[in-house]
């Protein structure tokens, strides 16, 4: 018997974890369907902000700080957030960091509504799941490099032997390992950015938000701090959410957001942007 193999029936295979039912003639498209490779796993959404509103001062007078803004953080992105002064940027960042609750829709971390918890549910989360690093540093000036950075594991009741093992550790792992019992006022700009991001990570965090964190910062020390950041979240797999204008912070982002007025208008990868334009010229 003579058959056509382009259009002859064939048993039910599996090739590569896809099917090919018999019931019907071999289509030229089943090739592709056979040897397709498997669709990837979607990311991983860490923080969800859904027609997010903040209102100060409700009334005649009040101030739409933002105004509907939305967006997704996905688990082990590097997101920057770009805007000008007074376009809701630094208000965007306190809701997505849960350093404030919207007026108006929803944020959730961790699929957890932050409008839900109260104060104590609200420190709980800050402490274990969000670490922050301030354009300012804001380090205790009578307490060493190790206190700062021990201090967010007392607050979570960590054992004050384990939180002295694990402070001296991320040190080292931030470059600081000799300068563990040195003061602020000892350090240099760069240093003391580096004790802010080790402080960061005392609690282990999923997210680690950084207000412009290479703004007081020369522009050799700002790139180490662009540096060490990338690498943290390559070893330790942790969400980077930053607030900046660094053109180099910018482009080693994995991801852009562009506020303004309120809104999110735009949303880029560094590979389909271009820098040279006067929007970057800083």
């Amino acid at each position: 018997m003579n058959s056509d193999p382009a259009t002859a029936a064939i048993n039910q295979e599996e090739i590569a974890g896809n099917t090919v039912s018999s019931d019907r003639p071999l289509q030229a498209g089943d090739i592709d369907t056979l040897f397709a490779q498997p669709a990837k796993e979607p990311a991983e959404t860490v923080i969800n902000a859904v027609d997010v509103w903040k209102i100060y001062n409700p009334g005649p007078n009040e101030t739409q700080a933002l105004k509907g803004a939305t967006l997704d953080v996905f688990k082990n992105e590097y997101l920057s957030i770009m805007g000008p002064s007074g376009s809701g940027k630094s208000t965007l960042f306190n809701m997505i960091g849960a350093l404030g609750k919207p007026s108006r829709g929803k944020v959730y971390i961790d699929q957890v509504d932050i409008a839900q918890l109260d104060h104590n549910e609200l420190a709980w989360l800050r402490c274990r799941k969000v670490g922050y690093i301030f354009q300012s540093y804001h380090l205790i000036q009578v307490m060493t490099c190790l206190e700062n950075v021990t201090l967010p594991m007392a607050f979570a009741g960590m054992e004050a032997e384990q939180a002295r093992d694990r402070g001296v550790k991320i040190l080292k792992l931030v470059g600081l390992g000799h300068r563990v019992l040195h003061k602020p006022a000892e350090l240099s700009g760069g240093q003391q950015q580096r004790v802010a991001i080790a402080r960061a990570l005392a609690n282990q965090p999923e997210i680690v938000l950084a207000d412009e964190p290479t703004a007081n910062l020369d522009q050799h020390t700002g790139q180490e701090m662009i540096d060490l950041l990338c690498s943290l979240k390559e070893e330790l797999g942790v969400t980077i959410i930053s607030a900046t204008h660094d053109l180099k912070m910018l482009q080693r982002s994995d991801r852009i957001l562009w506020i303004e007025d309120g809104q999110i208008v735009k949303a880029a990868r560094p590979d389909d942007i271009d820098f040279s334009t006067s929007e970057f010229d800083h």
